[in-house]
Parts: C-alpha cells; sequence; structure tokens
C-alpha cells in the first residue's frame, strides 16, 4: 500500500510540474517588453511609409518596408502601428512560427488601415 501511495504521489508530482512548466511564462519582461526574446524591432521611415526591421543579435532577418498581408507598396502610416506589427512578428518568431504571416485581419486587429 505504501508503495502504492509513493507511485501515486511522484504522479500528481510530475502532473503538477506539468501544468505549471505550460502555464507560467518563459522569462520575465524586461524594460522594453520584449522579455527574454532573441529578436528585437527597430522603426524606420522609409520612401513609402514607416516599415520596420526584425534582429537577431545584430542580423537583420526581416525588413518589412511595406504593410504585410495586403496588396501594394503603402507603408506604415505610423511608427505605433509600425512598431505594433513587428512586435507581433517577432511574437511569432519567438513561438516559432515560421513564417511569421500576418494576415489582414491582424493587420485590422492591431488598428492598421490599408
Amino acid at each position: 500500500m505504501i508503495k502504492k501511495n509513493k507511485i501515486s504521489l511522484l504522479i500528481i508530482c510530475v502532473l503538477a510540474f506539468a501544468v505549471a512548466v505550460y502555464f507560467f511564462p518563459k522569462g520575465r519582461n524586461n524594460s522594453n517588453g520584449e522579455g527574454l526574446s532573441h529578436f528585437r524591432v527597430e522603426t524606420f521611415k522609409g520612401a513609402a511609409g514607416w516599415a520596420y526591421r526584425i534582429y537577431e543579435g545584430d542580423t537583420i532577418r526581416i525588413e518589412q518596408l511595406y504593410m504585410p498581408g495586403i496588396e501594394g507598396t503603402s507603408g506604415f502610416a505610423s511608427e505605433e502601428l509600425a512598431r505594433k506589427t513587428g512586435d507581433l512578428v517577432r511574437q511569432k518568431l519567438d513561438r516559432n512560427i515560421f513564417p511569421p504571416t500576418i494576415t489582414p485581419n491582424e493587420l485590422d486587429s492591431l488598428g492598421v488601415k490599408f
């Protein structure tokens, strides 16, 4: 009976650990809200409007000169909208979603008008 109780306790502990790992975030956010991301977002003014770059370390991984997910070559109307979209792409990269495609619905939910 004691052996059965030990096995039950071990199973409960393993399950509790698995639940904790699943539900708790991977790390604390730093002051810029990027957490422990390997990527960072930089916005800049391009010829067509605001744009963003995503860096991994010092290497540019993505340079988005135009609004993604829609036809045409329009940049973002504001730096804030470029940053929000770049942050969404960064979050997808952090979750190993590749390619980090942005849909028109996601742009709409960020407040991007196109």
